[in-house]
């Protein structure tokens, strides 16, 4: 009989990267989620750009600068392999392009795969 290998959600993986940034000193009181996904009508759709939503806005935004960036522009993903496919996929090519813009003037960004390789991402972040 085969083992199977339950891997977490990107919900279960953002809460727990979220829970981490909530008890960590320094940056406890300085990141927020972007509420950028979700099925919503045309009509929803709309206004919501009329509001400011963005294509490919990044999961979690750190508003804590280092000596070298503004702030970290994280988009998290489960911990899984992704085919080609995948990352040639509107929303992924969208979150690409923003995390690229945001470089442009003085941000950092980057994609983590499980919140695990986030708070890899964000402790390296804290040392630039």
């Amino acid at each position: 009989m085969t083992k199977r290998i339950i891997i977490p959600t990107e919900n279960q993986e953002q809460r727990w990267l979220v829970k981490w940034l909530s008890l960590h000193p320094q940056l406890k009181d300085f990141f927020c989620k972007n509420n950028n996904e979700g099925k919503r009508t045309e009509a929803q759709t709309w206004n919501l750009k009329l509001q400011g939503l963005r294509p490919g806005v990044s999961d979690l935004a750190i508003f804590y600068p280092t000596k070298k960036y503004h702030g970290l522009w994280l988009e998290v993903k489960r911990n899984m392999h992704y085919p080609p496919s995948a990352r040639k996929g509107e929303s992924w090519v969208n979150q690409v392009i923003w995390i690229e813009k945001m470089k442009s003037v003085g941000y950092h960004g980057d994609f983590c795969y499980g919140w695990e390789h986030g708070v890899k991402i964000i402790e390296e972040y804290l040392k630039t």
